[in-house]
Formats: C-alpha cells, structure tokens, sequence
C-alpha cells in the first residue's frame, strides 16, 4: 500500500472543540470486519448508530496542521484496536472513548486451524471406537477344549456363553477316538458372544481292512482297493485247479489284514490248470510208471493184460494218451503184459510117438524126438522134457524121448 503524503493543517489555531479527527487507515480496517459489527450496516436495532456517527472522519479543513506521517499498514496484524473520540460536549467532559477489534483474514485462519483439528480428532476417535466395538468389544475368547469329549468340551463352552456343534469328525493317529482334536475357530480364537463353536471328534487312528477279493478280476479287484483307500501294488500267477485263469487266488497280506490308508496289496492271480506233459511208458514197468504220473496229479487204469510172448509180464503193452498234455486228476490208461501164456505139460510116457505128438501139437507145442539110453526101437515114447505137469510158455518145444 503506497505511504501517504503528510498532512498539514490549513489553520493553525483552529476551534479545538470540534470532534477528533479519525484517521482514514482506521476506516480502512473497520470495512474488513463484519458491518454489523462496524456499525457500517444498520440492522434495524434502535440503539445501534453507524460507525460514521460514532467516529466521524476528519475532513482536510478540520485536521490539525501539524504534519503527521501515516504509518504503513502492517498485513499481519490479527487484530488492532482502533480509537474512536466522540465530539466533545459542551459544558461536560468527552466520554470515554470506546475501542473496537477489527479481526483480519489471518485471525479467521488462525481460528479455522484447531477447529480442523478438533473435528480431525473427533473423527479418529468415532473410528476408534467403531473399529473397537465391532472388531473387539463384541467378541469373546474361545476356550481350549482339545482332548475332551464332546460332553464335557460342549460344557466349558456353554460356561464361557458360547454354543458348541459337531463338526465332520476326521482321523488322528494320537488322539483317541471320541474326543476333540480340533475347534473353529482355534483355542484363543476370536468368536461373537454368543457364537457358536465346531468341534472335530476323532475318528482314531485311519485303518482300512483288506477287503475280500477272491474270484474278481484283476481290475475288480484293484478298484476295490482304492475304494478302501489302500493301494494296489503288483500281480502274481499261480497255477489253480480250481481257479479259473485270470481271478484273484488270493492277496498279500491277506484278506482282513488291517492296513494304514496307502499302504500296497499285492495280487495272487489263476494261470488256469497247470498242463501235465504225458510221456510214452509203453515197454516199461508199470510199477515205474504208475509212481511219476500219480505223483504228478495224474490217475492211472489199466485197462487190460494180455499174454505176450515179446513183452514180459508186468511190462506196458500200450498206453492211452501216448504223449500230450493232461491237467491234474486226468487218466492213462494201460495195458499191461502177462507174459507168455503158460500150458501145463501133458503126460505122454508109454505113448506111441506119434499119438503123443499129435497131443502136444495140438495144445501149441513144438515136439522133438530123440532116443534114449535104453533105446530098443520099439517107438514109445519113454520120458519128455519138460515134463509132464510143467507150465510152459505156449509155443515151447517139448523133447520126446523114445525107447
């Protein structure tokens, strides 16, 4: 604001009872306060005057002449108290002069700085108490009730004011079955009173039974393992009577064996009847014989004997199947040599030869003759080798001796 000039009185010597010059930059403060205030604007109230009644401003014909230098204003100022001389009275003395704030721009923003500040904390402190009602104020502690059974665990959670459910049970391989291995929420946990809190029962230690998986397929049978959670590991042929090929024989461990989830199975599996291979025992004992083909499952029959006067007796004649393959509890079949048929010598002592000839001949015999010691040439026959009532093979020669 620029200074301004000095102002000097026009007449020295002036009547001094007219009113108290007031100064033009004192007017210039009172605008920056409310008029109200001022008294610049008449609100109606009847004993209100105007700033202009009260402080009337010099005029350059009613100031002094003494020159006075206007001080610049300072814009700083939060408030300056401005004094205002009403006019002397005649025959009295002037009243008191009265003082009026003017509140500039920096006052109000003096003011608007902690009132910010005020509803700043006002506000922190409503969320704060929100946050600590709803987030604190309105929720208890849950109570520790791991190990107990649901009886008493629901218990402690009523005492605390608090409702208890069963949740899904689940396994524990430490914590007995029937009692509490889990909450929620936790022990220690946060829950509205009032609230309700899930307990997980134990179910024991997670065991499954091997299940029964004779007669299935090997593809039966692995999904009934993983159905009991155990897990199939490897497959085995074995040869079974009874069995037919490609079903489960049996399992390893056995069926009923209690297993943890996971653990493997192995499977036994039917290779079908298991084939006998049949060599030929034509020509040899049937003793021998009978021996290895029961041995290995196998049943024997002879069939017949025969007389045989190329096999000897006790010797396979012929066999039924010859070679091949047969299945345990199959038969061979044999036939088996008598040796040669035996015929009993006849008695032909004192026999004409040729009668005693013709006798042997006809019973399969083959006849020589010979003479004996005391030979006299009468044609009888006198002796025979073999003699009369020997069993001979038939087809034997029998030697006559003649006398």
């Amino acid at each position: 604001m620029p200074r301004r000039p000095a102002v000097t009185d026009e007449a020295p010597g002036a009547d001094d009872t007219r009113p108290e010059p007031f100064d033009a930059g004192a007017l210039a403060l009172l605008t920056e306060v409310d008029p109200r205030e001022s008294g610049l604007v008449d609100d109606g109230s009847p004993d209100r005057t105007t700033a202009l009644e009260r402080h009337p401003v010099a005029t350059p014909a009613d100031r002094p002449r003494t020159a006075v230098a206007e001080p610049e204003p300072d814009p700083v100022t939060t408030a300056m108290p401005v004094r205002a001389t009403a006019p002397e009275r005649p025959g009295g003395p002037r009243p008191p002069s009265r003082v009026t704030p003017v509140t500039t721009t920096a006052r109000r923003r003096s003011l608007k700085g902690p009132l910010l500040l005020v509803l700043s904390l006002l506000l922190v402190a409503g969320i704060g108490v929100g946050a600590w009602w709803f987030g604190w104020a309105r929720y208890t502690t849950a109570p520790g009730v791991l190990g107990l059974d649901e009886a008493a665990a629901s218990a402690k959670l009523e005492s605390a004011g608090l409702d208890a459910e069963a949740g899904d049970p689940a396994y524990s391989e430490n914590v007995a079955a029937g009692l509490v291995i889990a909450t929620d929420p936790e022990p220690g946990g946060k829950v509205l009173d009032g609230g309700t809190v899930t307990l997980v029962l134990s179910l024991g230690p997670e065991r499954y039974d091997v299940p029964q998986l004779a007669g299935q397929t090997e593809d039966q049978a692995q999904d009934a393992l993983a159905a009991t959670n155990l897990a199939f590991g490897s497959s085995k042929g074995r040869w079974s009577e009874t069995v037919p090929e490609g079903q489960v024989i049996r399992t390893s461990p056995k069926a009923g064996t209690t297993l943890k989830p996971g653990a493997t199975v192995d499977l036994v599996l039917s290779r079908g009847r298991k084939p006998i291979e049949v060599k030929d025992w034509t020509g040899k004992d049937l003793d021998d014989a009978t021996a290895a083909l029961e041995k290995r499952g196998l049943q024997v029959d002879v069939a017949s004997e025969e007389y045989s006067d190329t096999v000897p007796d006790g010797v396979v004649i012929s066999q039924d199947p010859t070679t091949g393959t047969l299945f345990r509890g199959d038969t061979v079949t044999f036939v088996v040599s008598k040796g040669p048929e035996l015929v009993e010598v006849p008695r032909v002592r004192a026999m004409g030869v040729d009668a005693a000839t013709e006798l042997l001949e006809g019973l399969g015999f083959q006849v020589a003759t010979e003479q004996s010691d005391n030979y006299l040439g009468l044609g009888y026959v006198f002796s025979s080798d073999p003699g009369a009532g020997d069993a001979v093979p038939k087809g034997s020669t029998i030697t006559l001796f003649l006398i």
